[in-house]
């Protein structure tokens, strides 16, 4: 980060003190009579003007440095259980505190992560899900290939519930991050039933603590809808008693 207090600026123009080039020539002495002048020949003359090239300058002046680029080039890559550690540390010490509001979830400030609720099968297909595939894409196709791809349910690989799939901002300028919560296996009719999907609501929110510990300042608040209180069907106040 660019400090204004520490930073220095050196100015390669201004003229150094006692220039080499005021000094005076030696005279010679009456016993050390004047050397002839060497006549100039064709090989003495400046080469530097061979295919064209300006002399090289011979001042002592120092040579630039090379600008710096000052952009930062870190590549964020989505985080999920696969990245916690074996041992998650206690929570007992931890305190969540939920604030409420009413509007938009998706105004955020930058580096602000947005959760909700999801199935393991890879559709955003109704809901509030369906909001966010309209507003986060690309954010929708890392979820679908997570769950689809690397996981398979006909393939005996299923995506676990109750981990966290952390997405980092991969739509437009806005800086979101987005929380997939894996609350319940499937969606509609086939969800899981409300015990379930509580229990799976606090191991996923333990799992998603773990992982903003390794993002550091990346992500700077945690926003969320009522999660599991739409299409999942679970009253607000149990999933509030959870977290």
């Amino acid at each position: 980060m660019f400090n204004s207090k520490s930073a220095s600026i050196t100015s390669y123009l201004k003229p150094k003190t006692g220039d080499r080039s005021q000094a005076t020539p030696k005279q010679p002495t009456k016993d050390e009579p004047e050397s002839p002048p060497v006549p100039e020949t064709p090989a003495s003359q400046d080469t530097s003007k061979e295919k064209g090239k300006r002399p090289l300058s011979a001042s002592s002046a120092p040579v630039p440095p090379k600008r710096q680029d000052t952009k930062t080039t870190t590549s964020l890559t989505p985080l999920s259980y696969k990245d916690l550690p074996p041992t998650l540390p206690s929570t007992t010490s931890t305190t969540l505190s939920l604030t409420h509001h009413t509007g938009s979830l998706f105004t955020a400030p930058p580096h602000t992560l947005l959760l909700h609720a999801c199935n393991t099968q890879g559709s955003w297909g109704s809901g509030i899900a369906l909001a966010f595939k309209k507003q986060y894409p690309n954010a929708y196709t890392i979820y679908h290939a997570f769950c689809t791809k690397e996981h398979s349910l006909k393939a005996g690989n299923p995506m676990p519930v109750g981990t966290t799939l952390l997405i980092p901002p991969v739509d437009g300028d806005k800086g979101h991050w987005i929380g997939c919560l894996f609350t319940s296996r499937r969606y509609g009719k086939g969800k899981d039933g409300i015990a379930e999907i509580l229990r799976n609501t606090g191991r996923a929110v333990e799992g998603c603590l773990g992982l903003l510990g390794l993002l550091g300042d990346e992500v700077r608040s945690v926003r969320m809808c009522r999660i599991n209180s739409g299409k999942f069907g679970v009253p607000w106040e149990g999933t509030e008693e959870v977290l």
